[in-house]
């Protein structure tokens, strides 16, 4: 009774087993998680010494698919596109492609059949394959691959009735099953599906390589590149994932079953998650490193010993393309920015929430620059974030100053830079610039509370001379 108790237990938990693995092996792809896959994938991964020209291989698939895809558009949609006027770019003239690497990986996407474990176990094989490779590589030589055999077809779809070679060559490739009329028909939409989704994966990879570029400069630019970097192994899983399932489609296109049940749409959900999640990556990495780039030439701007006031100016309240007028308080009209052009310049900043005493504190200043020409005042809002309350709010200081006034300063690098050097932190600040662009003060409002008018022009003589009178008196109270 024991041992058949036994052999019991023992088929029980066999069959329970069994039970789990078909339960695991038919978990849905689309359900694992980011941890999961890149467990997976990571153990496919050894280190990355293999190496060959990238950017060039890439030229070369891109111009290859955006040809193909070209054809598809003309012979399946009748689209009046002429495949020679296709933009392209030119890859090196020594590229040395790995062909035989291609062609193998090429022979893991052949003849698949359907089904997401199929294109998951596919995925892994490649990438076994191609361990030794960056993985933005391993996308590249992946869809050089596909392209190959694709880019083929189309080629031979187009000269199919136009070169004896070539019909001969289609024939092998099953050309014809796909091109006659009335198949073109019935696949249309299938074909069409491919060809999106082929565009698709070209950008997702394109961004890899944007990536790739971004990170030569410095990681303290770009924060936000880390987090897309970490990501990518994941991301070129979907990639590839998604070149095995177009494959597949491709194979089931022109087969004897042409209706059997594929649906790319999930494969599609996904590859178009990770592009839009790839493609903000990207623009937020791009903000900060224009930004990074841009606080680099203010510093570099106050650095020289003469610079143009106006360019400082320029260079930190306004962006490139959009330098604004200034509202003259005192008209209520707008005047051109050159108006500041050789002067010294008294940047008064501030959030909306000045009061009448800070604006009646610098008045008297303002008529003193109203008869020394040379001198001038403009009022700086910093605002990062405009809303229309705060536009309300805006316009309704505006009478109470009678200097000139920057309509909207929300440049990030201006109000960062004006924060982490000058120490601004929302109170009202008074920054003097000389004609030559020199900070002559960070902050001259104390100065005017203490000494009022006798410390204009608040230069650093002036600062100076008042400080010597200062401890002069001090040492006879």
């Amino acid at each position: 009774m024991a041992s058949i108790a036994k052999e019991l237990v023992s088929r029980v938990e066999t069959t329970v087993t069994t039970v789990k693995e078909k339960i695991a092996s038919h978990i849905s792809l689309f359900t694992l998680s980011d941890e999961k896959i890149t467990e997976l994938i990571y153990e496919t991964h050894v280190h990355a010494d293999e190496s060959f020209d990238e950017d060039s291989l890439f030229v070369v698939v891109e111009n290859i698919l955006k040809r193909a895809t070209q054809i598809i558009d003309k012979v399946v949609q009748g689209s009046n596109v002429h495949v020679d006027n296709v933009d392209e770019k030119y890859p090196k003239i020594d590229l040395n492609v790995p062909l035989c690497t291609i062609k193998s990986v090429g022979s893991e996407l052949s003849c698949k059949p359907p089904g997401e474990e199929i294109a998951h176990k596919t995925a892994l094989s490649i990438l076994q394959k191609l361990s030794t490779y960056t993985w933005e590589a391993k996308s590249v030589l992946t869809l050089a691959a596909f392209a190959s055999d694709f880019g083929e077809f189309w080629h031979l779809a187009s000269l199919y009735n136009s070169d004896h070679l070539a019909k001969q060559l289609a024939i092998l490739k099953k050309v014809p099953q796909l091109i006659k009329p009335v198949e073109l028909q019935k696949r249309r939409l299938a074909i069409l599906e491919v060809s999106n989704l082929i565009k698709t994966v070209v950008r997702v990879i394109a961004i890899f390589d944007e990536f790739e570029k971004l990170s030569a400069n410095d990681p303290k630019d770009i924060p936000e590149l880390p987090a897309a970097l970490n990501h990518l192994p994941v991301d070129v899983y979907w990639t590839i994932v998604t070149i095995a399932a177009i494959s597949t489609k491709i194979s089931i296109l022109l087969s004897d079953e042409p209706d059997k049940p594929h649906d790319l749409a999930p494969y599609s959900q996904k590859i178009h998650y990770v592009l839009n999640k790839l493609n903000l990556h990207l623009t937020i990495s791009r903000k900060q490193l224009v930004e990074a780039e841009a606080f680099r030439k203010i510093r570099k701007l106050f650095s020289y010993s003469s610079t143009e006031v106006l360019e400082i100016i320029k260079a930190l309240i306004f962006t490139k393309d959009t330098v604004q007028t200034l509202i003259d308080g005192s008209t209520n009209r707008t005047v051109s920015i050159e108006t500041l052009r050789k002067k010294n310049t008294l940047l008064f900043f501030s959030s909306l929430d000045i009061t009448d005493d800070d604006i009646a504190l610098l008045k008297p200043v303002y008529d003193t620059t109203k008869k020394e020409k040379n001198y001038t005042i403009v009022w700086v809002p910093v605002v990062e974030q405009w809303t229309d309350e705060l536009r309300k709010k805006f316009d309704a200081l505006r009478p109470k100053i009678p200097w000139y006034i920057v309509q909207q300063f929300t440049t990030v690098v201006g109000i960062k830079y004006i924060k982490e050097v000058w120490q601004f932190k929302g109170k009202p600040t008074l920054v003097v610039l000389s004609p030559q662009g020199k900070v002559e003060n960070t902050n001259a409002i104390h100065l005017i509370k203490s000494w009022g008018l006798k410390a204009f022009p608040f230069d650093s003589k002036v600062t100076k001379k008042l400080e010597e009178e200062r401890n002069w008196l001090a040492k006879w109270v």
